[in-house]
Order: structure tokens, then C-alpha cells, then sequence
């Protein structure tokens, strides 16, 4: 039976609106961003002074949340904290770790948080107990120097990315408790823009289609829904259920979203943006670290870990090449009886029987196959491998 290719982006869109979490989500995570960047310009702060503007990164920034396949389990949300008016020059990291978390803690007493504060390499971490179960890293950081900016200018990088370099802390750092100028760079908000930059390649189509006049400006990234956003949902949901007994070999969703933004080509239908991207991000790989490097700042690796625990390498390519079968072979289910199953197995993702109903292998209208019952065959005892993978 011939089935239509669009047949696959409708299932595809059908999972990722099941996987996907209400924009009432984002809001309360904005919420969340915008009221610790007030504590810290009240006129009591420690940081005031240094003109502190709160950032938010990460999935909710980009618009890929997608829900968690274990009941109860947080929902990650990150910022970046620049004190813009604060040199490195004058300060030691571990200064810099120790006032911001100071005022992280009253932020957290001032709101009757419970659970307590904790500090991590380089961020500090709150949780949330409310209707919506968050825990917030907010990363500490100051302005890059320029000579290092111009430096990554000179590898390629646009100008208008390479002007949001930062220094940040890491505990880890040989020279933590120095005054020096060797901080670690990162460039999490050129890789924001970057990947705004490339999301909104689909959203201009998008918009064209539809007949759509606004600026960019005007709508929160989080609320385009593109087809760049969509398909890194798909990617990482079938991650999720192919590592849920070892998350901690599970590729990381930073890894996912850099290599998904730079093989995107704005493709407008769900299923050809999703197969183009998994067959190009190979090309985005390196053979050497940096492995996976931020388009932003090519000298930071989003796959540094690889080096440290090299499981992670075969861990990332047996993950691809799992879902480069899985996506191709959608095709098949569709036209097959057990698709609601099937769905369930790869996605962990409940179909209504409406929604199977609009499937060839769902309509009852369809032709009852021919089954021949095979003859019984003696089997001896024997173990049974396929347990292991079921």
C-alpha cells in the first residue's frame, strides 16, 4: 500500500502535540526570569550596582519544552545573570560564585522557597514547589573582554554573536580563587540568537503561507512553533524513551538543538524538515574537540563530556541511527493495524483512536488482509535473547 508522505508529518505534528506542554508553561517560566532579575535591581541588592540583567536560556527559551515521561520529574529552566558594569579583572571567580549566591539565597528565603539553595560548577540552583514542578540554574557572569570577542570574529563568527561573549565561573577552574583574566568564556546568548536566526527561517515561510505580517520582535521565540522546534520535540522525546533505564548515557538536548539548528533548511512540512536534519547532522560532528562545537564561540564544546566518558560517543550514534530507522520506517506503520502500539513503543505517546482513525492502517474501511495460519513447528528449549531488547 502506497502512503502518502504528508501522512507522516500529520502523525508527526500528532506527537508532538501530545508531547508538547501549554503556553501557560513558558508564561510562568518568564514569570520566573522576570521576577529574580527585580530582586536583583532592588535597591538593597549587592549586585545592583553592576547593572544585573537576568536572561533566559535553554529549552524555554527556544520553544522545545517537551513533557517528561516519568511522573513528577522537574522541569529544567536556565538563565544567564550579566552584571553588565563588573570586570573580571577586579574580582576572583569564586568571589563573584559567592556574592551572587548570597543574594540567589534571600531571593529564595524573601519568597518562602523550602527547599534549599545549591551550588553547582558553575551556577546556583532553586527549586520550585508549586502546581508546576521547575528548578531554575542561574549562571553568574560578566562581560567578555573584546580582544577575545575580535578573536572569535576572526574564526567566522558574525559580529553581532561574537559581541555576547561572556566570562563565566567554574569551581573547576585552575585559577578559581585568583584575580586573573583567564576565565572561561561560553556564548549562551550567541547561540540564542544563532538559533533564533536559523528558527526563523521557518517561521518567515510559515508566515508567508499563511499569509502572516509581524515582526519577529513582536512574538516570543517560544510561541513560533517552527518546524526546527517541532522536530528537535520529536528527537528528544524518542531519545527520552530510548535511554529511560540510562539517562545518563542519553545525548544531551544542548548537542540535539546545535546540531538540529545548523542542519536546518526552513523546510515548512514537519516530516521533510525532521528527516533533513537527522540525515545532516553527522556533518556538523568532529572528529576532534571540539567535537560539537557552539556555532557562537567555536572554542566551546557542547560535547566535552565525550572526552571525558567516551560512552557518550557510541551512545549519541547509536541514538541517531535509531531514529534515522525509526523516522524512515513510519512510512510502514502507518498502513499497519498495531500503529497505536507501535507509536507507543517509540514515542511512549498514546494515540486517540481518532486520531488512528485518520491513518490507513486505522480506518476500518480498509481491506481485511488474507491470514494464513503457518503449521505448528516443535521448537526446543532454548534461551531467549530477544527478552533482553523487548
Amino acid at each position: 500500500m502506497q502512503i502518502p508522505s504528508n501522512d507522516r508529518s500529520l502523525l508527526l505534528e500528532m506527537i508532538v502535540e501530545h508531547i508538547d506542554v501549554p503556553k501557560s508553561y513558558y508564561e510562568k517560566a518568564a514569570d520566573r526570569h522576570e521576577s529574580l532579575g527585580r530582586w536583583l535591581h532592588r535597591k538593597e541588592s549587592a549586585v545592583a550596582q553592576f547593572d544585573p540583567d537576568v536572561r533566559p536560556q535553554g529549552s524555554f527559551r527556544y520553544g522545545t519544552v517537551i513533557r517528561p515521561i516519568n511522573e513528577g520529574d522537574e522541569y529544567d529552566l536556565d538563565n544567564v545573570c550579566l552584571l553588565q558594569k563588573l570586570a573580571k579583572s577586579v574580582l576572583t571567580q569564586e568571589q563573584l560564585k559567592h556574592v551572587y549566591g548570597e543574594e540567589i539565597k534571600a531571593y529564595a528565603k524573601a519568597n518562602g522557597m523550602l527547599a534549599p539553595v545549591t551550588e553547582h560548577h558553575r551556577c546556583w540552583r532553586l527549586s520550585y514547589a508549586d502546581e508546576i514542578p521547575f528548578h531554575l540554574d542561574t549562571l553568574p557572569c560578566v562581560p567578555e573582554e573584546e580582544v577575545i570577542m575580535c578573536k572569535i570574529e576572526t574564526m567566522g563568527v558574525t559580529w553581532e554573536l561574537a559581541r555576547r561573549l561572556i566570562a563565566i565561573t567554574d569551581k573547576r577552574h585552575p585559577r578559581y580563587r585568583e584575580v586573573t583574566l583567564a576565565w572561561l568564556s561560553s556564548n549562551p546568548r550567541g547561540f540564542a540568537a544563532f538559533f533564533e536566526q536559523r528558527a526563523a527561517m521557518g517561521r518567515e515561510r510559515m508566515f508567508q503561507e499563511r499569509q502572516i505580517r509581524a515582526a519577529i520582535e513582536e512574538v516570543p521565540p517560544y510561541e513560533w512553533k517552527t518546524t526546527l522546534q517541532r522536530s528537535i520535540q520529536v528527537m528528544k522525546r524518542h531519545r527520552d524513551v530510548m535511554f529511560r533505564n540510562n539517562c545518563e548515557l542519553a545525548p544531551i538536548s544542548m548537542v540535539i538543538t546545535n546540531l538540529a539548528a545548523q542542519a536546518y533548511g526552513g523546510e515548512p512540512d514537519l516530516g521533510t524538515a525532521l528527516l533533513n536534519i537527522v540525515d545532516k547532522m553527522p556533518r556538523y560532528v568532529r572528529s576532534t574537540a571540539p567535537r560539537v562545537p557552539n556555532p557562537a564561540d567555536p572554542l566551546e564544546d557542547y560535547a566535552d563530556k565525550w572526552s571525558r566518558d567516551t560512552r557518550l560517543i557510541k551512545s549519541f550514534w547509536d541514538w541517531h541511527t535509531a531514529l534515522k530507522a525509526d523516522l524512515e520506517r513510519l512510512l510502514i506503520l502507518l498502513g499497519r493495524t498495531s500503529l497505536k502500539a507501535d507509536i507507543r513503543k517509540l514515542f511512549l505517546v498514546d494515540l486517540t483512536e481518532d486520531e488512528v482513525r485518520q491513518f490507513p492502517g486505522g480506518r476500518s474501511d480498509r481491506p481485511s488482509p488474507i491470514v494464513k495460519v503457518a503449521p505448528a513447528i516443535a521448537i526446543p528449549s532454548a534461551s531467549k535473547p530477544w527478552g533482553m531488547h523487548g
